[in-house]
């Protein structure tokens, strides 16, 4: 009887980029603009931001693991955690429980005409900030088997893409946002997980970490992403073999 392929999330999305990138016709473009095509090209953009996001999970995973002297097995195991995932799942996009025990909810969204997060982008950073404290039965819900997080390191990484310094990014999140909704009640809850965020512009000063109670902002760079994306390709090129 033959038995189903693992899932594996690195190479499941690159699988369907490279699908796709190849069925391209360079020499008759015309062909290339059909429905079917562009049926596809709508679903791959929704995979680029997957990639995008497995990426930068895979980036803090490998930062987090060299800074921390993580045995191999151990890093290991971080690495088949994240690529078991399914994007868009509950969960947290890394937990780690141990040697050290750790909660990352990772963001790499671009920033509105590249000055600053859009209201909706920091609503979002601050519900996974709520998310990693678990401030509601929703939450516990979402973060998928944890119960309680009080013991663990919690972290939002964010991307930073190269329009403002990492300071600009971090203090944007710590000040006073506006918000757009009819009811103050959601802001409300939203803003009382602000006096709980810190930022940590080293993710090496995660040593120096002993309240659990915060959530600690970083920052993931251009070459971070770079440096994963050549591990990943590496490691894709070998699967095909």
């Amino acid at each position: 009887m033959e038995t189903s392929k693992t899932y594996n999330r690195t190479i499941n999305l690159l699988d369907k980029y490279t699908k796709f990138i190849k069925s391209i016709n360079t020499e008759d473009i015309g062909n290339n603009l059909t429905l079917d095509k562009l049926i596809e090209l709508k679903s791959i953009l929704s995979d680029i931001n997957n990639i995008m996001t497995l990426i930068s999970t895979r980036s803090i995973a490998t930062k987090l693991s060299d800074i921390l002297s993580f045995k191999n097995e151990d890093r290991e195991r971080i690495f088949n955690d994240i690529d078991k995932q399914k994007p868009n799942t509950n969960g947290f996009d890394i937990r780690i429980d141990s040697p050290v025990k750790i909660l990352v909810e990772v963001k790499c969204n671009s920033l509105i005409r590249n000055k600053k997060f859009g209201t909706a982008q920091i609503n979002a950073i601050l519900e996974d900030a709520r998310k990693l404290r678990l401030e509601s039965s929703r939450h516990i819900k979402a973060s998928k088997s944890i119960q309680d997080t009080k013991d663990y390191i919690k972290i939002i990484a964010i991307v930073n893409f190269g329009n403002r310094s990492d300071e600009d990014l971090t203090s944007q999140l710590l000040r006073e946002t506006k918000c757009k909704e009819s009811t103050n009640s959601a802001r409300k809850e939203r803003m009382k997980v602000k006096k709980f965020l810190r930022p940590l512009y080293s993710l090496s000063q995660i040593h120096e970490i002993t309240d659990l109670e915060n959530v600690y902002l970083t920052i993931l760079h251009i070459n971070d992403l770079k440096n994963e994306l050549e591990r990943i390709r590496c490691e894709y090129s070998l699967s095909l073999k």
